[in-house]
Parts: structure tokens; sequence; C-alpha cells
């Protein structure tokens, strides 16, 4: 047993995964039971009971995880409708499999202690501190939770989010875009490349196919997908993600918890690029900080509640996109970071319909025009501050508390306006703390003051209030997770990628909302309750289920 265990034991794997990948045929030997008995299969009551033991569970507990789960029923081996009972349970582990209690406790022990090297959940039940789990739950009820709502979601993806594309194809194309779409969503669970990926996926459709079956019996190939995939402009693929993101908010609207009107948190994605640079004029230098030195520019929007945050809106950044460069003074005609501001706070109101009051953006959105363009459509706005030569001197004078400097005046080209039009913002200064052992400076229009030592609180109470989000720069770098893998230098296909993966991981953030939900926990927390290789672990099992 343990053998096969370490065939499958991981980071992502359950017990249930566990104990129905288990061949336990050449056990058969042991039951006590005859042939002709009226007893419930063999290798799934002893399944079973092996989940019992490695859940350290009740048989009460088992008895209900069967009966109200079908899918659990299942991959042990039983009709969904006909579950042992608790008492048939109890029996076949005090009597039917006596004569393998030593093999059993052996074997429980090993795949502990297996999965406990490999970081895998399986047989560690949870504690209130480690977990945060609310009291009278169990490691049981979240897998079960999350089994459940995986597979909730993965409908939702078919149902609700793929009708939000529609790739530009002839009539009469062999594969419907929704295959097209799997194929996608098993390359971004996988983090394959379009063609090996396109294999895996024939692989799952069809295991035995007749070598004379033409190739298109096994599945779409990958360049089937790509070609789809460059047949589509840019504003498409953006309009198609945006419209699938409001669908996947739209889901979980009746349990989120938004302020009203909504805080809203704008970042800049970073997606490496390499090779030659001719002709792809949305390849852009890379931040110093970065290991690399050219990128694409992706901008998203996530809106951002006490129990939650999605992502809702995305645009690709480069050249002239998203924004009027005839409304722009001088010849640089290039993106401007106000333009991609009005854009996503645009979709957000127009598409998904949520007001926006409050906006925390990202660094790379330190600009004249950003302010100009949150201040003409009265939004409070917290941005951390670039440390420009003007920046650095307000540090050397802030000293160790929180400082205040009012009409702080910025320069540069703005909407409507002139090359070097001013704007005017308020700069905080806040000394090192528990949770940041640095200066940090932010741009902002909120009332602030630094005169008493109350005001200083309170100013550091406001500014600490939006960057409760800073957990959505680190979670972005999950969204690079889902990504398929790709060297195309076609800006429609790396466009596109993102963007799935944007979706795939707005789906991930449901599951665990739902989850949370499910738990009656509601406190906002960065730290997800299910991880995203664990995720990709579920997706990817249930995907292949469906194909």
């Amino acid at each position: 047993m343990t053998k096969q265990a370490a065939e499958v034991v991981d980071a992502t794997a359950s017990a249930v995964d566990l104990v129905s990948h288990l061949d336990l045929s050449s056990y058969t030997r042991d039951d006590t039971y005859p042939e002709w008995h009226d007893s419930k299969p063999f290798e799934p009551m002893l399944r079973t009971v092996l989940l019992r033991e490695l859940e350290d569970a009740s048989d009460a507990a088992v008895h209900r995880t069967l009966t109200n789960d079908s899918s659990v029923a299942t991959a042990l081996g039983f009709d969904p409708t006909d579950v042992p009972d608790r008492s048939t349970i109890t029996r076949a582990r005090q009597t039917r499999f006596q004569g393998l209690q030593t093999t059993i406790e052996v074997s429980v022990r090993q795949i502990r202690t297996l999965a406990a090297r490999r970081g895998s959940p399986v047989g560690a039940p949870y504690t209130e501190d480690a977990s945060e789990e609310p009291a009278g739950s169990s490691k049981r009820t979240v897998n079960r939770l999350i089994r459940g709502k995986t597979r909730e979601v993965l409908e939702e993806l078919t149902t609700v989010v793929f009708p939000a594309f529609d790739f530009d194809r002839p009539s009469g194309s062999i594969y419907h875009d929704e295959e097209l779409l799997r194929l996608e969503t098993l390359l971004g669970v996988t983090g394959t490349a379009a063609n090996g990926g396109a294999e895996t996926y024939g692989d799952h459709v069809n295991p035995e196919p007749d070598i004379a079956d033409p190739f298109f019996e096994d599945g779409p190939t990958g360049e089937t997908l790509l070609t789809a995939i460059k047949s589509l402009e840019p504003s498409d693929i953006a309009d198609m993600v945006n419209r699938g993101l409001t669908r996947v908010l739209t889901r979980a609207k009746p349990s989120v918890e938004f302020e009203r009107p909504i805080m809203l948190a704008i970042d800049m994605t970073y997606v490496a690029y390499s090779g030659e640079r001719e002709e792809l004029v949305r390849v852009q230098g890379a931040p110093e900080e970065k290991e690399y030195d050219w990128c694409h520019k992706f901008a998203t929007a996530n809106v951002v509640g006490d129990n939650v945050q999605f992502a809702v809106a995305m645009v690709p950044v480069g050249n002239a996109d998203n924004h009027d460069p005839e409304a722009y003074p001088g010849e640089d005609k290039s993106h401007r970071a106000g333009g991609i501001v009005r854009r996503l706070v645009d979709i957000v109101e127009n598409r998904a319909r949520l007001s926006v009051r409050r906006v925390y953006a990202d660094r790379w959105f330190h600009a004249t025009d950003v302010v100009a363009a949150l201040e003409e459509r009265n939004l409070f706005y917290v941005i951390p501050a670039k440390r420009d030569d003007r920046v650095k001197r307000f540090i050397a004078r802030m000293g160790n508390k929180v400082t205040v400097k009012e009409k702080h005046a910025m320069h540069g080209p703005v909407r409507n306006g002139v090359t070097n039009s001013r704007a005017e913002t308020t700069l905080v200064g806040l000394p090192p703390d528990e949770d940041y052992d640095g200066r940090q400076v932010f741009l902002t229009n909120l009332a602030v003051n630094d005169e008493i030592g109350l005001d200083r609180r309170q100013t550091r109470k406001k500014i600490k209030r939006y960057t409760r989000r800073g957990g959505i720069e680190n979670a972005y770098s999950s969204v690079k997770e889902f990504a398929p893998w790709t060297t195309s230098k076609n800006f429609s296909v790396r466009l596109f990628h993102f963007g799935f993966a944007v979706l795939l991981y707005d789906m991930w953030l449901l599951v665990d909302f739902l989850v949370q939900t499910s738990l009656d926990i509601v406190e906002f927390r960065t730290k997800p309750r299910v991880t995203a290789p664990r995720f990709r672990g579920f997706l990817n099992r249930r995907l292949i289920e469906l194909l």
C-alpha cells in the first residue's frame, strides 16, 4: 500500500485521492466473507477503513461523508445510492478485516510519515491555532468542501465563463470553441505548452486511438488552438476576458461583503520576455529590480472587500493601448498610466456595475496623469511614491514619526492638458513598524494630519487601511502559476494566455471564498485556505474526468 501511495502523495493529494488510487485486489484472499455472502464489495470497504484510519475519523463521520458526498462514495468504489451504514463499517473494521489489522496499521503509519515529509494534508488533523478553523470544523470537512466547490466552479467555468469567448473561426470548424477552451484550461493548470498539452489532452480524450483514425479524433492540436487565438485582436481578447471576470464576480456577489462604494486595487503585472524585439511594439523594458530586461505589461484591477478579493478587470499595456493618444500633448503617443486607470475604472463601473470610491494603486502609477484622473472622478486614493530626489529629501526630513506634506506639486503630461501640467497631492511618510522595517511614503488625497499624536495615529490607521490589500501584489504572482508555457512572439497568444490565467486565478479565489463562507468564516484573509497548487491539482483531475 505504501509503495502505491508514494505514486500520488504530494502537497495537493487528499486522503480520498490516495485511497481511490490503491489497487487492493491482492488482499482479497484475506476476505473472511465467502463470495456468496450478502455484503458490500471487499475493496471499497477496505478503502473505507483505510480512509477512516488515515483521517482519524469515527465510523459515523465516514458514513456521513459517504452519504453526503457522492463523489467520495464513487471514488471509493460504491454505488452512491447504496453506501454502507455506520454499523456495517464498524463490523468490517472489527471482524471482516481483523486478519489485516497489522497490515492496515503499518501502512497507515508509513503513509502518514510519507505525507508529512512531502507536505501533504493526509493524516495531519487541523488544530485551531495552526489552521484558523472554527470550532467544530475539521480537515475532513474542509477537504469535502474543497472537492465539492471545485466541482461547482468547474461546471460554472464551462457554463458561465466559456460562453464569454468567441473565436473568429470559419463555419464548419472541426472543434467547437468549448473544446479549445478546455484545452487552454488544461494547459493552464499543468503549466504546459500548447503542443505538449494537446498531446496530453488527446491521451485522455481517446486513450486507445485507432492508428488509421485522422488526427482530430484525439482532440485539437496545439496549433489549432494557437491559430484560433492569433485570429483575435488584442482588444477583443481583453473584452472577452473582462466579460468572463464579470461573470465570475456575479456568481460571488450574493455572498460577498464589499463596502459600498467599493475599494479598487490596481496593479501592474510583468511577464518576462526573451528573444528578438524587432516589430514587437508591446515589448517594454522591465523594472530595475527584475532579473530580466524585457517584458509584457498587463494592468489588473481587484475589487477588495473585508472578506474577499476578486480580479474584475484586465487591460494590456503597450503602445497606445487603452487611452486616446490624440488627447495628450507632445510627440510621445505611447500608453499613459492615467489612461490605464481611466480604462480600468470604466470597466469596473460600466461592465461590473460597481461604484468605485477608493483606489489603491501600485508604485508604477505614481504619475501626474494618474492623480489628475482620480481627482477628476472624485476618487480617494493611496499610491506608494517612487523614490525620486524630492521624495528622498522628504524621507530625510521626516525622522521617526508619521509626517505629512500637503500640496506636494507634480508635473507632467495630462490628458487634455499640456506637457508640464501641474497636479497637487499629499505626501504621507510612515516610519518603520512591525509590518515593514523601512520608511514608506505614499501619495494620497485623504484628509490626513501630523499636528499632534492623535492626528498621526489616525493618519497611520487610514493609510494602513488601504495597505491591507498589499497581499494582492504577492498573490498576483499566483496568476502566472495558471498560465501555459509559451515561447510565442505573437502578442495575442501571450495576452490570451495571461487573460485566461487571470480567469483561472479568479476561479481559485472563488473556490477559496465559497469554502470560507460554508464554514461561516468572513474575516479578510490574505493567505488562502486552498493553496493554488492544491486547487490546480483538484481542477486538473476533475477536468480529466470530464474529457
